[in-house]
């Protein structure tokens, strides 16, 4: 059986987020309100998850669908700039916050 395009992205992309996040599929499953059995089929292109299903995961991470739906090997679109922008923005605000915790605690 030839498995599909779109899903093979999919597996791959969720086992990334969840192996970035250092969650097994259990600790995954349970964040998503989901069955850990089918955390392991979506990542092995086994099912093919409902858009409910996907949120969840991307909640999950703390993302967005549409981060949880940007592949790789994709070229990027105009709005993902946007997205790298804010969590460049967001980033510098806790370094910021981490520097002002440090002053304080000398």
């Amino acid at each position: 059986m030839q498995r599909n395009p779109i899903l093979i992205k999919l597996a791959r992309r969720v086992r990334q987020l969840r192996k970035i996040n250092k969650m097994t599929q259990e600790e995954l499953a349970e964040h998503c309100d989901l069955h850990f059995t089918y955390i392991g089929e979506i990542e092995r292109c086994e099912k093919n998850p409902t858009i409910i299903s996907l949120q969840k995961i991307s909640q999950a991470f703390k993302i967005s669908l549409t981060e949880l739906l940007t592949f790789a090997d994709e070229p990027r679109k105009a709005g993902s700039n946007i997205d790298t922008l804010n969590k460049a923005l967001q980033l510098l605000d806790l370094a910021k916050k981490l520097g002002e915790t440090e002053i304080k605690t000398k």
